[in-house]
């Protein structure tokens, strides 16, 4: 995966990736720079995996659409979303149902 620079859609739902998957996974999404959507629903991936996706999508300027319902996020994961997605002015869909974000989360998100 970490080769295939013409990526533009990864789907990784209800795969029980975990923590330490997301962050593997991150670690290869760092070099796709055509992601445009990512389907990471189901996958308990918490708020380290989060925050590994959210620094690999620091440099991604394509991405149009993010799916992380029900993975037990909380607001320490939505601020480092937030941090990162504030300047991703092409992104139209944002999808974290389902998670433990509270206000705080929220906020950071918006």
């Amino acid at each position: 995966m970490a080769t295939n620079y013409g990526l533009s859609k990864l789907y990784c739902d209800s795969n029980n990736i975990g923590e330490k998957g997301a962050e593997d996974i991150a670690e290869c999404m760092e070099m796709m720079d055509s992601l445009k959507k990512i389907c990471f629903e189901n996958n308990n991936i918490k708020d380290r995996g989060v925050t590994a996706l959210a620094r690999a999508l620091e440099e991604n300027d394509t991405l149009l659409s993010l799916y992380l319902e029900n993975n037990d996020i909380t607001h320490v994961g939505a601020k480092e979303i937030g941090r990162v997605l504030a300047n991703k002015y092409k992104l139209s869909k944002i999808n974290l149902n389902n998670n433990p974000l509270k206000d705080d989360g929220l906020i950071a998100v918006a």
